[in-house]
């Protein structure tokens, strides 16, 4: 039986199963040049940010049509007690609140009673290396020019190196994830450590528990999800501003961020196009 080389994509005689697969991430040189790339593109943004940071502005074109930009990301302190009694009060709780196992780690009785409003169980591959395995980290210090132009050429380099490799990986381990041995077992060793197949974050059915359990039981372990707070608010059931009275904005991080431009443009063309289409929503509400 033969399979195809992740890196060549040339058919090569292998074994079946997750251990072979993992065996081949590393025999490969998949997991080191994954694990270089990203070192070495951590410390190529660190050396930008360095050039560019004394500067007096948020977003710099860089040579070689490379942007490098700081982004503003707000910290709130939300009174959720609040926040959750205005959204029972327009009806939509039980659509705009999550619960998730780490809702009860103050009362974990309450997971086996709530089993049959789970959702379906997913899974993801995870990787704890041996001796050998941590090997292929890579742990070397590199150090770049200051050069600007430099920079944003090896920064090209590296990230197309790095899109690529987890592209791969990133194949190879859904591949893992769905081997029927691993499915089984749960764990299979291979030279260079395990691989475990993990569970995902359970997640329930916050409308059936609702209805069964009532109001009372969502404010006391409902989380509230600001991504369908913001759905309802483009579908005409409140001005998102009403919800500021709830949330106090308690810190401004910036996180800086370096990619090409065509990814820049690609960025902002989304996210005009979510304002309009939430403008269009908000106007035949």
């Amino acid at each position: 039986m033969t399979k195809e080389n992740i890196l060549t994509g040339n058919d090569v005689p292998v074994l079946i199963g997750a251990a072979q697969l993992m065996e081949d991430v590393f025999k490969s040189g998949l997991y080191r040049e994954l694990k270089t790339a990203t070192n070495k593109l951590e410390t190529i943004k660190e050396t930008i940010r360095h050039q560019i940071e004394s500067g007096d502005t948020r977003r710099y074109e860089l040579p070689n049509n490379v942007i490098a930009k700081f982004v503003p990301f707000p910290i709130y302190n939300t009174d959720e007690v609040g926040l959750k009694e205005y959204l029972y009060d327009l009806g939509i709780l039980p659509h705009t609140t999550t619960l998730t196992k780490k809702s009860f780690k103050e009362e974990p009785n309450l997971l086996d009673e709530l089993i049959p409003y789970q959702y379906p169980t997913e899974y993801f591959a995870q990787f704890y290396l041996n001796k050998l395995g941590k090997l292929h980290i890579d742990k070397e210090d590199y150090s770049y020019s200051n050069d600007l132009h430099e920079l944003s050429l090896h920064f090209l380099e590296q990230s197309t190196i790095l899109d690529n490799r987890k592209r791969l990986y990133e194949n190879i381990m859904l591949k893992i994830k769905n081997c029927p041995f691993l499915l089984q077992s749960k764990v299979l060793k291979s030279s260079y450590g395990t691989c475990k197949l993990r569970e995902k974050e359970t997640r329930y059915d916050t409308h059936s528990i609702y209805l069964e359990y009532g109001v009372d039981f969502l404010m006391n372990y409902g989380q509230v999800s600001f991504q369908s707070v913001e759905n309802f608010s483009t579908m005409g059931y409140f001005n998102l501003s009403e919800i500021r009275q709830f949330r106090k904005l308690i810190d401004i991080q910036l996180r800086f961020v370096v990619m090409d431009k065509e990814k820049d443009i690609k960025q902002s063309e989304y996210f005009q196009h979510q304002l309009m289409r939430k403008a269009q929503l908000l106007r035949y509400a």
